[in-house]
């Protein structure tokens, strides 16, 4: 019993020591990382060294250690799979996890007890630590950089919105997987809907990775009814009219009308196009942000006969700044005084291309580019001004722009 006791002790300790750490690094704690060193740690010590070295001299034992391993891999994995196996918690700033790390230090050393529970107090901030909202009424924007797609996260004061997904990379990876629910997870945000502008995949390609993390998530698009995602997902078409309102932030779906799904043409032709437009405060006035999808020139020229009230702060550049789209009288209808470009890094597309780009620096709009710019942010209370996540956190391997304002 006392062998046991001690066992069980320093793996409490070992684990407490490196929560800190490990919620620095990754953004996450395995719940069950504790029962599985208690198994793991004396199966490979115990067995599958020992099988594994005398391998060297009798090589069929390398077969029973292949065989031990693989029984490990299947416990391990039994064990990840309940619902509680990880916790993530928002990311905090670096000081206020190297304080948590030297706290998890204190815990784990033989240190008097008094000094050991100040370590633990210490470790409480990163683990309670939320990330800062809007306030009511307001909005903020991030732009996330995905390569060749959309993808971009509206955040009121208790709510949030993921308006595409972004693309898929290969068979096993896609922008879901590995930037989306990564960047959500950090950022403490369970998101209330997931809007798909059309079908395209480079819009769709990271939904599925996002649809089955966060299960109580929303769902509305202008996807095929056959589409595979609702199988996944209750939820309702977009169409032009529906409104809501979060914490007096005002959502408005401007395109496409009914009637359109009744057409046959790309899927680009029937993009939800969606209007985010903040409360007037006494400080600040109202904001708007304009969300267009891949519509092109016919769709912009019908919203501006229409009449929707088009005018931005904002504009996410329709399809990625392609030649078929910002047109001369849409932009005249928006009036942004900003507008960003979700696309790749010399993509085959050329996007976004010379011919539309040379229309926005015509009529003075500063243009950010995902390539150039990273992450790009904004917010409500500011709305002439965009944050670069790579001029904000340069890395050193990074090309570091000289300018705001890159095509």
């Amino acid at each position: 019993w006392h062998r046991l006791h001690a066992l069980l002790r320093e793996q409490w300790i070992i684990t407490l020591a490196l929560t800190p750490l490990v919620l620095l690094l990754f953004g996450q704690v395995s719940l069950v990382g504790f029962v599985a060193n208690l198994f793991a740690i004396p199966w490979v010590t115990l067995l599958v060294t020992p099988l594994a070295m005398l391998g060297t001299v009798f090589a069929p034992t390398w077969d029973l250690a292949a065989l031990a391993v693989a029984v490990l891999a299947r416990v391990l994995a039994w064990l990840a799979g309940f619902p509680f196996a990880t916790v993530s918690v928002a990311s905090a700033p670096f000081a206020v996890a190297v304080v948590a790390v030297l706290g998890g230090v204190l815990v784990s050393m033989r240190l008097p007890a008094a000094l050991r529970l100040a370590g633990a107090a210490l470790v409480l901030p990163v683990l309670l630590w939320q990330a800062p909202r809007p306030e009511p009424g307001r909005f903020d924007l991030l732009a996330v950089d995905i390569g060749q797609g959309n993808a971009v996260l509206v955040r009121t004061a208790r709510h949030a919105l993921l308006y595409d997904a972004g693309p898929r990379y290969s068979r096993d990876s896609d922008a879901g997987h590995r930037v989306l629910v990564p960047l959500l997870r950090a950022l403490g945000v369970a998101p209330d809907l997931l809007v798909l502008s059309h079908s395209d995949s480079d819009h769709v390609g990271g939904a599925a990775s996002v649809l089955d993390m966060y299960p109580a998530m929303a769902l509305t698009g202008s996807i095929a009814p056959d589409h595979a995602l609702w199988a996944s997902r209750a939820g309702r078409r977009c169409a032009a009219g529906q409104r809501w309102h979060w914490d007096g932030v005002e959502f408005v779906v401007l395109h496409p009308r009914e009637a359109d799904y009744t057409v046959r043409g790309k899927p680009n032709a029937v993009s939800c196009v969606l209007r985010i437009r903040s409360a007037a405060t006494r400080h600040t006035p109202v904001a708007t942000a304009l969300l267009a999808g891949d519509i092109e020139s016919a769709q912009e020229q019908q919203l501006v006969t229409d009449r929707a009230d088009l005018r931005a702060d904002l504009l996410l550049v329709p399809h990625h700044g392609s030649k078929t789209s910002s047109s001369g009288v849409f932009l005249d209808a928006v009036q942004p005084r900003v507008a960003l470009v979700q696309s790749g890094y010399r993509n085959r597309f050329g996007h976004p291309a010379p011919e539309p780009m040379a229309r926005y620096q015509e009529r003075g709009i500063a243009v950010f580019n995902s390539p150039h710019c990273g992450a790009m942010a904004w917010r409500s209370e500011r709305p002439s001004v965009v944050s670069c996540h790579r001029l904000a956190q340069p890395r050193y391997w990074q090309h570091r722009a000289d300018g705001q304002t890159r095509f």
